[in-house]
């Protein structure tokens, strides 16, 4: 359920003091009785959140490949906009704490303000993904489903991309952001979402060539810019949604209310198979969507970038591949298709297909 980057390669630039690239920080007690109550899963209103954002947004630009660039709200500017509301009443304490001092507090807080490794090798590994690419002749509706979302950039990468073929497909396509906490989504993703379309739209990206660090800018964000970017999202045919809470059966049914479609469905997750004991909720929810999404008509797949071991923590990819079997049986097929051993803990990217596709 938390997610985040860091990607060491040509093809990529970043400022390396806003990746949080380990999970040593995470409390060792992942069960037991002292636990919160797992979050309910809750599907959220774009227009209300476009509507609270504040005046201004302060972000930088991380390159991706040739020049594509997704936009990520400054951790300084999450800060002030939760010790503000702190101020006038909500409870924002823990979260606060969560971004100063990098913890993870299972079914409280999963990370998702910062950004962790894995996501810039599946952002990266996203832009060759023949999903958004469209027969003239058949156009496919699509559906990309970003699980843990946190400041999203893998799927800003594909949404980015997506941006730059320009309007006039006839296709649908609908993206679904989904996190353990709302407050995520409200104060990261969203903003992200928005300012990433803004560059889009003001051809503001930045070389992926470059080595300088990402300066910081500023968005004022006025009404006007939220009517044209909710109109310009309609003129493509894409559509937004939010899920937060739980993996569960009631949360997948969310991820597919109102769209009984057949959509080709990609979905993604990265740095989601930390914690053991989260691992089976993981699997089965990975099997129910890729269940509900697989047709005659329309493929599913799901792309799963994770180190190979969490030291500190207990997860990994083979704990993970374990449950996966005992969950599944026969009914997916898993394989390797990204290892980067270049630095520090191996990691990789997993395809999962249903096997009746492979």
């Amino acid at each position: 359920m938390a997610f985040s980057f860091g990607f060491s390669g040509d093809d990529i630039d970043i400022d390396d003091s806003e990746i949080n690239n380990d999970f040593t920080d995470v409390p060792s007690q992942h069960v037991g009785n002292s636990l919160p109550e797992l979050v309910k899963p809750s599907k959220h209103d774009m227009n209300e959140w476009l509507s609270i954002l504040p005046s201004q947004v302060s972000y930088n630009k991380l390159a991706i490949k040739n020049a594509l660039a997704v936009a990520r709200r400054e951790i300084f500017d999450i800060r002030t906009q939760l010790m503000a509301e702190d101020s006038a009443g909500h409870d924002n304490e823990e979260l606060i704490a969560g971004i100063e001092k990098g913890d993870i507090k299972p079914n409280f807080y999963e990370g998702g303000f910062k950004t962790w490794e894995c996501s810039l090798d599946l952002a990266k590994l996203s832009l060759d993904e023949d999903i958004l690419k469209e027969s003239p002749d058949s156009p496919t509706d699509i559906h990309i489903i970003e699980l843990g979302a946190g400041t999203a950039v893998p799927t800003l990468t594909l949404f980015a991309h997506l941006l730059q073929a320009g309007p006039g497909s006839q296709r649908k396509t609908i993206f679904t952001f989904a996190d353990y906490n709302s407050d995520v989504l409200r104060l990261v993703t969203l903003p992200n979402l928005l300012l990433t379309w803004n560059q889009s739209r003001t051809q503001s990206a930045v070389s992926a060539a470059s080595t300088a660090p990402v300066q910081e800018e500023e968005l004022d964000i006025t009404p006007e810019l939220i009517e044209e970017f909710k109109t310009d999202l309609v003129q493509r045919g894409i559509s937004v949604n939010f899920v937060s809470g739980a993996w569960s059966p009631e949360f997948v049914d969310l991820v597919f209310s109102g769209d009984n479609s057949s959509r080709k469905t990609l979905i993604l997750a990265s740095e989601t198979i930390y914690s053991p004991a989260s691992l089976t909720a993981f699997s089965e929810t990975l099997l129910a969507l890729l269940r509900r999404s697989s047709t005659t008509l329309a493929k599913s797949r799901a792309l799963i970038a994770a180190k190979k071991v969490y030291f500190g923590v207990g997860g990994g990819v083979d704990e993970f591949l374990a449950v996966l079997d005992t969950v599944c049986g026969n009914e997916l097929h898993v394989q390797q298709i990204l290892n980067v051993q270049s630095e520090g803990v191996g990691r990789v990217v997993l395809e999962v297909v249903p096997s009746t596709q492979y």
